[in-house]
């Protein structure tokens, strides 16, 4: 394994405005980035200076920051948090760094967080009578998709007063500085600090010789167990780059979008649009370049496994180009939002079990004309299969569309909320992915000055498991009881069209600071009764969140033995603590129809808008990507079937300290044991006959085997 040098910090996070005494269905953010996470790194490259105009909506790409126009990552591209953008995409600061992680430093106070900083920008053949201006739109994160605002609906966290996001235009200076470090891989050694025999272990305290870095006096402060024969990554050479000049140009403070729009009578002012002239001469250069920062600060709440990020604000339309200053609307019409499934339920379904029946009615299309005149407009669609046959279309159509800023969105039945006119035909193939292409347009397509975001794609996938989720999560779903033992349940609802095979689930987990949703729970699946789950068809106790080596993949747990299920099941957890476990939410579909949560011993509806993301995989077996496992402990157990008393044989030495902890078939906790050494004896009298689950936990393994009550 290898360990990041670093100093851990406690990073705390409010949650969606619910008190913990009263709060059932918790909502948090995200304490990492899986868009950004999972995209290659950029090191170096040579950077071509940009020539007016430059222009960015971020509508044709979604993760890092485009290269050819920006040089960080810090930020990233999405079409999924802000509400109601001038165009669909836009480019979100936030508290995590171009990792996807919080920063290191973040802490109560405001800190300083992303920045976007364009490539260089050519001036130099320009003169201030040229009237150049900059421009963009911002939107700060919290936004509620209704007016007036339901607070369930809110999408992100809004920055607080004294958080802020600030404008510099700059240039670099000639001169160079120290920026960092680069990192090395470092075998740890065994025999150190002149201890006798090897050492197994570094523990917190230890310090290490860095051998890259002079004098050779520089050492490594340990804040963490690793293994002798690991590697890290230590500090081995001073990095420098160019000096830049940056110039404070333009700030606002944290606020919501609610009191923007409470003071604009219509309603409409998702985005506020920011224009500021260029009139010092001193920007007139071949390297020119702006950048957006945002500060932040962590809210103290004090729950470790609610810690996830804050204080998004979200940019679009960033325009630099030479022009009337008066010139304050694009003569542009767009797609405001994503298109949706043409599936009237799911998102993604097994390709065997889809049914004509299973269509919408129609699609829905957020779509606005964002300059100051009518325009007219034309609007089509497409699908197509994955080799390009032609399944069905909609022929264009024209029509006038008003300015969003006097109307709002634009509204035609024939265009936004366009007839589904096919149905998919199943072909007996173990899959299929068709492709649905919208395409909203000025009609002849003359003096559109963004094409980019007249099309819209969305890819329809029947593979062989079951979606309400679009596979972004915006939100972190858990479940908090108000009984002193609590025990909570959670289930989605599932029809088959007929009979399959069950294999296993597939989940999404959001990551949290130092791991601290790493709690046990049992994967269950139930039969239906009169709407709600009956009987127990399967229990998986002691499963653990877990994530995938790609941040955006689902991870999945197999079930050892398929079963067939038939009609209407549900798939979801127990768990008997209170810890939240930070289930992915997607918060751009709502599924609050199709599942249950139980948190005082009846099953009830949820309030939260959006899609829980838990898949239950069907039908023929695939490769699917595996939790990761935990390291696990060896053990053994005897004797086994016993009546009073079992021993628990540790099969190798550990200087951890051990808990065992005893469930039943139902996954429910019924006893807890200290183990202190390699051989241990638990007392069993008090528990009634039948099979039972034994899970050993160390600081950083856990096993699991089956104990025989006689």
């Amino acid at each position: 394994m290898k360990y990041r040098y670093k100093k851990h910090i406690l990073f705390l996070l409010a949650f969606l405005s619910l008190n913990l005494v009263q709060a059932q269905e918790v909502l948090t953010g995200l304490t990492h980035n899986p868009q950004i996470m999972g995209q290659p790194q950029v090191k170096t490259r040579n950077v071509t200076p940009v020539t007016l105009p430059f222009f960015d909506d971020f509508s044709n790409y979604t993760g890092a920051p485009k290269s050819s126009l920006w040089a960080d990552r810090q930020a990233f591209v999405n079409n999924t948090y802000p509400m109601v953008p001038p165009s669909i995409g836009v480019v979100t600061l936030d508290a995590l760094d171009e990792n996807g992680l919080i920063y290191p430093h973040a802490e109560t106070m405001p800190f300083g967080a992303d920045t976007l900083s364009s490539n260089p920008i050519r001036l130099d053949y320009h003169q201030l009578s040229d009237s150049l201006y900059f421009s963009f739109y911002y939107q700060p994160g919290g936004a509620s998709r209704s007016y007036p605002p339901v607070e369930w609906e809110r999408i992100g966290d809004h920055p607080e007063t004294s958080d802020s996001l600030v404008l510099e235009f700059g240039y670099p200076t000639g001169d160079s500085l120290f920026i960092g470090y680069a990192y090395s891989d470092y075998e740890l050694p065994y025999n150190y600090h002149g201890h006798l025999g090897d050492s197994t272990v570094y523990s917190p305290g230890d310090s290490l010789l860095n051998p890259f870095l002079l004098p050779d006096t520089v050492y490594f402060v340990f804040d963490f167990y690793a293994n002798a024969g690991g590697s890290i990554e230590l500090p081995s050479d001073s990095l420098y780059g160019p000096e830049y000049r940056w110039n404070h140009v333009w700030a606002t403070a944290g606020c919501t979008v609610d009191q923007w729009l409470n003071e604009d009578e219509h309603h409409l002012q998702y985005f506020k649009k920011v224009m500021i002239p260029i009139i010092d001469p001193q920007y007139l250069r071949s390297d020119f370049h702006f950048r957006f920062r945002n500060y932040a600060s962590l809210e103290p709440n004090g729950y470790a496994a609610w810690e996830s990020n804050v204080d998004q604000w979200h940019i679009d339309y960033v325009l630099l180009k030479s022009g009337s200053y008066t010139d304050i609307y694009p003569h542009d019409v767009t797609f405001v939002s994503p298109t949706t499934s043409a599936l009237e339920e799911y998102q993604s379904m097994p390709w065997n079990q889809y049914r004509p029946t299973d269509m919408k009615e129609s699609f829905h299309n957020d779509l606005a004309n964002i300059s100051s005149s009518v325009i007219n407009v034309s609007y089509s669609y497409r699908v197509t299969s994955e080799n390009g046959l032609l399944i069905g279309e909609q022929v264009p159509t024209s029509e006038n569309a008003t300015p969003y800023y006097n109307s709002g969105l634009y509204v035609n039945p024939f265009h936004t909320d366009a007839n589904i006119n096919f149905s998919y035909s199943y072909d007996g193939a173990d899959s299929a992915i068709f492709y649905i292409k919208h395409l909203f347009t000025v009609t002849g397509g003359v003096g559109d000055d963004c094409i980019a975001n007249d099309t819209c794609v969305f890819q329809q996938k029947f593979y062989n498991y079951y979606a309400y989720d679009d596979g972004t999560a915006e939100g972190g779903y858990s479940l908090i009881s108000q009984l002193t033992n609590p025990e909570t349940y959670m289930a989605m609802r599932f029809t088959l069209a007929q009979a399959d095979t069950l294999r296993g689930v597939r989940m999404w987990f959001n990551s949290v600071f130092d791991d601290a949703n790493v709690e046990p729970f049992t994967l269950m699946v139930w039969d239906d009764f009169w709407d709600e789950p009956d009987e127990v068809l399967l229990s998986m106790p002691g499963q653990y969140p877990g994530h995938a080596a790609n941040p955006t993949e689902f991870v999945y747990y197999e079930f050892e033995e398929p079963f067939v299920v038939s009609g209407t099941f549900y798939v979801g957890f127990y768990q008997q603590h209170n810890t939240p476990i930070n289930l992915g939410f997607d918060q751009n579909n709502d599924a609050r129809a199709h599942w249950l949560y139980n948190t005082s011993g009846e099953w009830r509806e949820p309030f939260l808008y959006g899609a829980p993301m838990i898949r239950p995989v069907l039908g023929k077996k695939f490769d699917c990507t595996p939790v990761r496992d935990v390291e696990k402990l060896q053990f053994s157990v005897y004797p086994n079937p016993a009546d009073q008393q079992i021993t628990v044989v540790l099969d190798q030495l550990t200087n951890q300290h051990c808990e065992a902890v005893m469930y039943d078939m139902m996954g429910r906790k019924v006893a807890e044991y200290s183990l202190n050494d390699n051989y241990n004896t638990l007392n069993i009298s008090n528990l009634n006959s039948g099979i039972y689950l034994l899970q050993l936990k160390s600081e950083s393994q856990t096993a699991i085997q089956k104990v025989i009550k006689r």
